[in-house]
């Protein structure tokens, strides 16, 4: 995976999809190519940013994004948006709240279906957990979540004031139910895992429910070499 913020290069986890690193954040973004549409998940932290992820997306595909979804509204996932042209987007509306200068296409309060032409995309608000507007991606024929910031391996879960730590579980529960515990999953900061791994956080943070152990701030994320 790329962490040149410069010039994103893409690593394929199947055929049809692929992530990239970018720095300053070590925000994991995806690339997802159906016979008519491609995906970008999650766009960095600036247009400028966003503009050289689509740009690097349509070099190796050669037809451009067309379709975004961002999985929650903290800038180093929906601050490229606005760099990107010509693409339809996706994001919780709770999200959308919390970013008013940020045009969305097309708001979720639940769930949304976006038909890529040969696979689709389901993206599902699992409930609040890291944000009150978490969304996950599942490109179910791929067997790939995208889960955003509900699971990190590139350091400890991370919090802001809408985070719903009791949530947290159950949106995690929700995601493993949804897609049967198959396949692989990737978060919004690290390298992806299987389900397995998701239900270990996913304990960790329940552990910490009745003994108030607080989390750690959002932008404090360790870079991947020191995690």
């Amino acid at each position: 995976m790329s962490t040149n913020p410069q010039n994103p290069e893409w690593t394929a986890l199947t055929a049809r999809v692929w992530t990239t690193t970018i720095e300053p954040e070590t925000v994991t973004c995806g690339l997802v190519a159906g016979d008519d549409h491609v995906l970008l998940i999650d766009t960095g932290s600036s247009p400028e940013q966003g503009a050289r992820l689509a740009m690097s997306a349509a070099a190796m595909l050669g037809r451009p994004v067309d379709r975004v979804v961002v999985t929650h509204h903290h800038d180093d996932h929906s601050g490229g948006l606005a760099g990107i042209d010509g693409a339809q987007s996706w994001m919780h509306e709770a999200a959308v709240a919390h970013c008013p200068g940020l045009r969305v296409d097309h708001p979720i309060a639940l769930m949304a279906y976006v038909d890529l032409g040969g696979l689709g995309a389901e993206v599902i608000h699992p409930g609040p957990g890291h944000t009150d507007g978490d969304l996950v991606v599942i490109i179910r024929e791929e067997k790939v979540t995208f889960v955003g910031d509900l699971v990190e391996t590139a350091g400890p879960p991370q919090s802001d004031e809408t985070t719903d730590v009791r949530g947290w579980p159950r949106a995690i529960d929700a995601v493993i139910t949804g897609t049967d515990g198959v396949g692989v999953y990737v978060p919004g900061h690290g390298r992806p895992v299987d389900a397995v791994a998701v239900m270990e956080q996913r304990g960790d943070l329940a552990e910490r429910i009745p003994v108030e152990i607080p989390l750690t701030p959002v932008g404090q994320h360790i870079p991947p070499q020191l995690a």
